[in-house]
């Protein structure tokens, strides 16, 4: 270890004068600090975080027992190496010691070769203790790295599945409402913009739908390009689906209004939903490629497609499910191959006041 801190408690002077010169014998590019009473021990290693203290027991205002309890209770100061240093011989107090947290005990009068010997010995074990700390702090790090990027890649209820029973099952989810949002003239736009700008606006864009869909307690599934795919009532069933995805909806085109207006941009929003059954599953373990399918994903990716700009485009069963609660204007029905009209719903306007429709959806927190 590199010109380490040592810490020498003890309040009388010739002690600690004789300590200190013969560890400059073996760690001459060392610091030393002195602390002359209990108090000033816990109040220099906070200060100095020393790489080991010499700490005798019998010390004036509280005893070194007391301050290393003081030391150990302590998260800046509980992994500093303390050898108890102490005229007391007997093995009781030795087990004290050691139990409250000492390294090592060294027993009064002091023999050079052997205060010499315990120091090596403690700087040796401290510094394999710090490197194992610094490890460990670099694998914690890696980990929450690779927490972030996962949560970034799959749903956090499969996250957190995977992590207990390392692998998930496909599974069938009814009910549930698909929301499916992409931006208007991506293309065009994005060639005007620098690499870094256009990143940085996707950025902070589904950054934003993130937070939303987080606090409509829906589930995002993945973003495509310019595009953004959510569900609501995926993982907590909720009869309410279909009006979350609606407010949840809202208030993603909201946040393209206030963007445009915060950064001198003009993004426009399409946006489109359908209720019904949904499949979920991995489909590529090497990738973690989470995803959706089944005909309610495509139908809502066609209400999505049909949509015009800054619009809400609603399917038939996602409209059964808001007529009781929105005005919806009725738009040209798309016959589609092999499943005839596909009727189609513009979200207007609440029929009821913000407070009734909140009393309508039950969890807490699906925020309008």
């Amino acid at each position: 270890m590199e010109n380490p801190k040592i810490l020498i408690a003890d309040d009388v002077d010739y002690l600690v004068e004789f300590m200190k010169s013969h560890l400059e014998q073996l760690l001459p590019d060392a610091t030393y600090f002195r602390a002359a009473n209990g108090y000033e021990v816990f109040t220099l290693a906070m200060r100095k975080q020393p790489d080991l203290i010499l700490l005798d027991w019998e010390m004036p205002e509280i005893s070194g027992m007391e301050a290393l309890q003081t030391l150990q209770a302590h998260p800046q100061t509980k992994d500093i190496p303390v050898i108890m240093v102490s005229g007391f011989t007997q093995a009781d107090h030795v087990r004290k010691a050691l139990e409250a947290g000492a390294m090592d005990y060294l027993k009064k009068p002091i023999a050079p070769d052997e205060l010499l010997a315990r120091v090596r010995t403690a700087m040796t074990l401290a510094d394999s203790m710090r490197q194992l700390r610094q490890q460990k702090q670099q694998l914690e790090e890696e980990k929450r790295r690779s927490d972030r990027i996962l949560n970034g890649l799959l749903p956090t209820e499969v996250l957190q599945t995977m992590k207990e029973h390392s692998e998930i099952a496909p599974r069938r989810f009814r009910n549930v409402s698909v929301i499916m949002a992409d931006l208007v003239d991506f293309t065009p736009k994005s060639q005007k913009m620098s690499p870094k700008r256009l990143l940085d606006e996707l950025q902070t864009i589904f950054t934003a739908f993130d937070q939303i869909c987080q606090k409509h307690n829906c589930t995002r599934i993945k973003t495509i390009g310019d595009a953004y795919l959510a569900v609501s009532g995926m993982w907590n069933h909720s009869h309410n689906h279909a009006l979350v995805a609606a407010k949840m909806a809202e208030r993603m085109r909201q946040y393209i209004t206030e963007h445009n207006e915060r950064y001198k941009i003009d993004w426009e929003i399409r946006i489109g939903i359908n209720s019904g059954d949904i499949i979920a599953g991995i489909i590529s373990e090497s990738n973690l490629s989470y995803d959706i399918f089944g005909d309610t994903v495509n139908t809502a990716a066609r209400m999505q497609s049909y949509c015009n700009p800054m619009q809400i485009n609603v399917s038939q069963t996602t409209y059964d499910h808001l007529k009781d609660y929105y005005f919806m204007i009725k738009r040209i029905s798309r016959k589609v191959k092999g499943k005839g009209a596909l009727n189609m719903y513009y979200l207007h306007r609440p029929i009821q006041s913000r407070q009734q429709l909140r009393q309508q959806i039950s969890h807490p927190q699906y925020a309008l």
